[in-house]
């Protein structure tokens, strides 16, 4: 029994010796003034440099030192790691959209058709305001009681127009587009560019030719690349065009005649059945006008008919005599 008390009195004094050992070893480690202690996060991402002063406090990282998210699995994530700065500001509404950004080249088109007392009239105000905006009319079609219009205009007077426009009658339909042709313009511009220094390089080979075959060979290749040059170019003047010059196609028709639904109730169907009146009266005046031109060819061909029946039965009537046998009284 004693044997058991000295060894478990022996345990705990080694215990007791382990123990005051460690925590001489951890405040030596941990009392150099200034030491770097650099934890590494579980999930893989570094943490700032943080400094531990002799008393136990801790410094802030140095102005420059990196910032990093701890991961979601660390236990001291919370107090121990700095958190990545917000990105945006939330100082005020964000700047509105303009229609067209600065520097790009859209196409812009428009259709609005109205309702007009006058189409004639309101034709004669369209042309006044296209002429007022800078614009022209491209095309125009005229028809019984309505009129169309094609109409070009600076594409920053389209708004401006299309609102004047809508006040001549009631809109019934609007509709307007936008196309970014901006890559297009920029390749054709690049293309036009490196074309016109390929045929400058043949002409400079033109100059410097010396023999017949020479020349025509190069006058060949340069008519050629003149060609392409100018198809190029007549291609991008096509959508330069259309940048510029927004399209509106006009259509004036005239206001529908609502037609009155009359009275309502008896007078209603009184109405109605006078009006049925009306139309059977007129019906029957119809067939009579048809029938009085034939009235006296139907009066012959009648009196014919009667006097052949009358000849007829007279003939019927008359006795005729006995033949003679030619024998003995």
């Amino acid at each position: 029994m004693r044997r058991w008390a000295v060894w478990v009195a022996a345990g705990v004094v080694v215990l007791a010796s382990a123990s005051v050992v460690t925590g001489v070893a951890l405040r030596e480690t941990g009392s150099g003034a200034g030491a770097a202690v650099s934890p590494a996060d579980p999930g893989g991402v570094a943490r700032p440099e943080i400094a531990v002063a002799p008393d136990g406090a801790v410094a802030a990282p140095e102005a420059g030192a990196p910032r990093s998210v701890p991961s979601t699995g660390s236990a001291d994530s919370a107090g121990s790691a700095w958190s990545a700065p917000p990105t945006g500001s939330a100082e005020g509404p964000a700047s509105p959209l303009t229609d067209v950004a600065p520097g790009r080249d859209v196409v812009r088109t428009a259709e609005l058709t109205v309702q007009v007392g006058d189409p004639t009239a309101a034709a004669a105000q369209v042309r006044t305001a296209v002429a007022a905006a800078g614009g022209f009319v491209a095309d125009e079609r005229a028809g019984t009681g309505s009129a169309g219009f094609t109409l070009r205009v600076p594409a920053e007077r389209l708004d401006a127009l299309t609102e004047r426009l809508a006040g001549l009658g009631t809109v019934t339909s609007r509709t307007s587009r936008a196309e970014d042709v901006s890559a297009p313009v920029a390749d054709l511009d690049g293309r036009v560019a490196a074309q016109r220094a390929s045929v400058a390089r043949v002409r400079a080979l033109l100059d410097r030719a010396t023999t017949i075959g020479e020349i025509v060979s190069i006058e060949s290749e340069l008519a050629a690349r003149e060609a392409d040059l100018e198809s190029l170019q007549r291609r991008l003047a096509v959508l330069q065009d259309s940048v510029a010059l927004a399209t509106v196609e006009v259509a004036l028709l005239p206001v529908p005649v609502v037609a009155d639904p009359g009275p309502s109730g008896f007078l209603g169907g009184l109405a109605v059945g006078w009006e049925g009146l009306r139309a059977i009266g007129r019906a029957l005046l119809v067939a009579l006008g048809f029938v009085v031109p034939m009235l006296p060819v139907v009066a012959v061909l009648a009196g014919l008919l009667l006097l052949g029946r009358r000849v007829y039965r007279a003939r019927r009537r008359t006795p005729q005599p006995p033949a003679d046998t030619g024998g003995p009284v």
